[in-house]
């Protein structure tokens, strides 16, 4: 007679311990697939903290550039604002110097035999009346206004130009009338576009036994006030 065993049971138990098993492992995985992602936020957090903080810092020191960058606007402004009063100031002074320097060329351009009897101004450009004994006068005259000059050292009269050449030869208005070079570009006339507009010979009026002929003259030229 042959004896059966029934195994079922056994086979039930050794299910449900491997159910645990299976539920154990998944409870393993879930843990630490959720210890694992807080650790990942918590990290990737960190750093979002930490780039924040960099950028409000970047953000400050921005603001402190732009209250820097704010002054110093603030302070071209002023700049550029005196150096305009400073310029209206200089043209100012050239204003009243140049005048006075250029009545000072015309007086020491005025032969001996030839005396001026007005002028008149607009602008830049400038009218001559005078008289003379002869026309070598006023053609002495023409040629002394177109030499006046002023100089790094003062005033001068210009004494030689040659072409090309990067100097000029100067005659200071000295006590020494002392002649040097100067370069060209530091050389500056007081007159410039000399014309004759006319010059007529007159006699003597009536019988006057001292009288004798003259040349009224008429001269166009341009004078530069901003020596």
């Amino acid at each position: 007679m042959m004896i059966r065993i029934n195994l079922l049971p056994v086979r039930v138990a050794k299910k449900r311990e491997m159910g645990k098993q299976i539920l154990v492992l998944f409870a393993i995985v879930l843990l630490g697939a959720f210890v694992g992602n807080y650790l990942w936020y918590s990290n990737r957090n960190d750093e979002f903290n930490q780039n924040a903080a960099a950028i409000r810092q970047v953000q400050a020191k921005i603001e402190e550039l732009k209250k820097v960058i704010g002054e110093v606007d603030k302070i071209n402004d002023r700049k550029a604002e005196v150096e305009k009063k400073l310029g209206v100031l200089d043209n100012l002074r050239k204003g009243r110097s140049g005048p006075v320097k250029m009545m000072d060329a015309m007086a020491l351009s005025i032969p001996k035999k030839l005396w001026l009897k007005g002028f008149t101004e607009e602008k830049n450009g400038m009218k001559i009346s005078g008289a003379a004994i002869s026309h070598d006068e006023v053609a002495e005259f023409m040629s002394n206004l177109g030499h006046m000059v002023w100089t790094p050292k003062g005033m001068g009269r210009l004494v030689e130009s040659r072409k090309d050449s990067p100097t000029s030869r100067v005659e200071l208005l000295t006590p020494d009338a002392a002649i040097e070079e100067f370069p060209v570009s530091s050389i500056k006339s007081f007159f410039t576009n000399i014309e004759l507009r006319d010059a007529v010979q007159k006699q003597p009026a009536g019988s006057d036994p001292n009288g004798f002929p003259t040349v009224d003259f008429n001269l166009n030229l341009s004078s530069n006030y901003a020596i």
